[in-house]
């Protein structure tokens, strides 16, 4: 049996939200927008487990948009931001520089 890739609205608009995040100007707002980010990020992780090879570039770009969600919460004071910090196989992880359409 093939694994399949579940679809949520959410999941599948993570670039959309990452953006949000990334370029929201009004600082009280961060971290909820981080936070959705983040959550976005999970649903599609979620959707894109046991697919196929194809999505790999995608894999790829979400692991990027982690890592600078990272970046954006550490730059404000979110370094103890338990979503940002929680999974450990992004702990010190740095982007590819492979080029990843976001």
């Amino acid at each position: 049996m093939e694994a399949r890739a579940h679809k949520s609205p959410f999941g599948r608009d993570w670039k959309e939200v990452y953006k949000a995040a990334l370029f929201e100007d009004d600082d009280t707002k961060i971290p909820q927008r981080i936070a959705e980010a983040e959550n976005a990020l999970a649903a599609r992780a979620l959707e894109l487990f046991g697919a196929s090879d194809e999505q790999v570039r995608e894999q790829k770009a979400m692991e990027n948009a982690r890592y600078f969600l990272r970046v954006l919460g550490n730059t404000h004071g979110m370094l103890n931001t338990p979503s940002l910090n929680a999974p450990s196989q992004y702990v010190n992880q740095k982007p590819s520089l492979q080029p990843a359409t976001v």
